[in-house]
């Protein structure tokens, strides 16, 4: 019972501190870039997703653009004003 126990308690502290979820880097390339006419106005990262609040430049339109963390790769983009 009691190595079952001590079985469990290491399985739980392993996966608490062993997440390779999101590993470090240093730089990501997204795909598509965002375009020299638009400005970053704001982010916000949750879990390996990046959400970029984006204005054009030339029509003050604004999107939202989701890129994934791990790959760069454009999830979505939205069109709000």
């Amino acid at each position: 019972m009691i190595v079952t126990l001590f079985c469990i308690t290491i399985f739980a502290i392993y996966n608490k501190y062993n997440n390779y979820d999101l590993k470090n880097f240093n730089s990501l390339k997204l795909e598509p870039q965002i375009e020299e006419f638009l400005t970053i106005k704001d982010f916000q990262i949750q879990k390996n997703l990046i959400h970029f609040r984006l204005e054009n430049n030339d029509d003050n339109s604004q999107f939202i653009r989701t890129y994934n963390l791990r790959d760069g790769k454009l999830s979505t983009e939205i069109k709000i004003k």
